[in-house]
């Protein structure tokens, strides 16, 4: 079975087999190749006739096996710049749209992740759900301004702009809404989101924040030395116009930074997409006073600190990742010790660390500040366990339990009854989100409510105020 939606670009056909309309591998923006590999967002160009739309797009050009990509049944591209639409029907309702932005630090993934499906729910909400591919890693966030001009800043940032504006434009041709679009994104989407509104974007009418590292947004100082470092770089100096494989040769020589995680494709405030930082721009700038729904997972870190054998995990290690984050202004003793009244193993305090700092302080202080603007908030935090020892409620769990998708990945948040009931549970609440409905009780600032969304459901007020105190103002360069 097929559907056809009618856009201003063109016609497209649909894949409706399953009961759910999937328009995939639609393009909203021109191939950035060949001229146009350094510029900004170009508009697509129409075509004549019925385009097929069934099949995923090419992902962004990323660090991925062949043999991985074939057996997915993807290509890999710089001719990336494709949405997938899934919708209950392409006629003239108008539901509400969910685009979603998904994560990878911004070097990896694609909106065509088995996570990512829309299906289930487009289905159990009646929404339309949108993902998307846009630029990564160097081909995305290179900050070299003399080298490719002032547009040449923030490509990602600038394509993930051009999709919502399409949207913006066309979902009506596939049964959504133009005036309720809510975007979400996860870990390096929900920087992206956070950075969109800094930048004033307005294409959007309500945003979802789920794991951001906020506090990765770059300075242009930071961005410039990874420019240099890669400009230097044999395989850029040899090439006069660098092939992809030589950009991302180039791009592994990179240091990603771990503790702290340094992110170096993330945006970067370049004084035109974005001119200032997301923590500062919550507090001193008009964002659009849109409401939003933001929180973290209880144990973000811990997936990453999984990979450590347990003897890593010494008294003299958790203090020196303690005073790493918390630099001279801190005592490191007094810090490790506040985590260490809960009765934390150690390896447990060290990902706690880097969790409330990079995680869960940042993306207090950015919705703490939008609510005291007078702003619907609503907070949360994810405390479902991972059925994998160790990991608790880590980083990703939120993404099976959102989209419904358990059996994608069972590690991250299991596949039994319970997690689909947790998993409707989400789905309830973002969905009523994303309606335009209130979740549940507005955060109004420190003492205000927290929805812990675990074994245990419910508000809790004044959620870990004093450990995530610790780290107030931890983030000097931006203000």
């Amino acid at each position: 079975m097929t559907a056809v939606a009618r856009t201003s670009y063109g016609a497209l056909r649909g894949d409706a087999s399953t009961g759910i309309v999937v328009f995939r591998g639609v393009p909203y923006a021109a191939a950035p190749t060949g001229e146009r590999r350094w510029r900004p967002t170009q508009p697509v160009i129409s075509w004549a006739g019925l385009r097929e739309a069934v099949v995923f797009g090419p992902i962004a050009p990323q660090d991925v096996s062949p043999e991985r990509l074939a057996k997915r049944g993807l290509t890999m591209s710089e001719d990336c710049l494709t949405l997938n639409i899934w919708t209950p029907a392409a006629d003239d309702s108008r539901r509400p749209v969910l685009v979603f932005l998904h994560g990878g630090g911004q070097t990896q993934g694609h909106g065509s992740a088995p996570l990512l499906d829309g299906s289930r729910l487009a289905r159990h909400g009646d929404v339309v759900v949108v993902t998307m591919n846009f630029r990564l890693g160097v081909l995305g966030a290179l900050y070299a301004p003399d080298w490719h001009g002032a547009d040449s800043t923030n490509l990602t940032l600038r394509d993930q702009r051009h999709a919502l504006q399409w949207v913006r434009e066309q979902i009506g041709a596939f049964g959504g809404d133009p005036s309720a679009i809510t975007v979400a994104g996860q870990s390096s989407g929900a920087i992206a989101v956070s950075a969109l509104l800094a930048g004033g974007c307005d294409l959007f009418d309500r945003a979802i924040l789920q794991s951001g590292g906020l506090e990765r947004v770059r300075s242009t100082t930071a961005a410039s030395a990874v420019a240099e470092q890669l400009i230097s770089t044999e395989a850029l100096v040899r090439a006069e116009e660098p092939d992809v494989a030589e950009i991302l040769a180039a791009q592994r020589d990179v240091e990603p930074g771990f503790v702290p995680p340094q992110g170096p494709f993330h945006p970067c405030i370049d004084g035109d997409v974005i001119e200032e930082h997301p923590l500062v721009a919550a507090r001193s700038c008009a964002m659009p006073a849109i409401p939003i729904l933001a929180g973290t997972t209880r144990d973000e870190w811990r997936i990453f600190d999984a990979a450590l054998d347990d003897g890593v995990f010494t008294e003299q290690y958790v203090r020196d990742r303690a005073q790493t984050l918390a630099g001279d202004s801190l005592d490191a003793d007094a810090v490790v010790a506040a985590y260490r009244v809960d009765q934390l193993t150690l390896r447990d305090v060290a990902s706690a660390l880097v969790t409330d700092y990079h995680f869960t302080a940042p993306t207090e202080q950015f919705v703490r500040a939008h609510a005291e603007r007078g702003n619907p908030v609503f907070r949360y935090e994810l405390r479902w366990p991972s059925p994998r020892a160790g990991l608790g409620a880590c980083h990703d769990s939120c993404l099976p339990l959102l989209f419904g998708n358990l059996d994608a990945a069972p590690a991250l948040a299991g596949n039994d009854d319970s997690a689909r009931q947790m998993s409707e549970t989400v789905q309830a609440l973002w969905l009523n989100f994303v309606r335009g409905e209130e979740p549940w009780e507005r955060y109004d600032g420190v003492s205000g409510a927290t929805m812990l969304l675990g074994r245990d459901t419910g508000i809790s007020r004044g959620h870990r105020g004093e450990q995530l105190g610790t780290w107030e103002n931890r983030y000097p360069a931006y203000g």
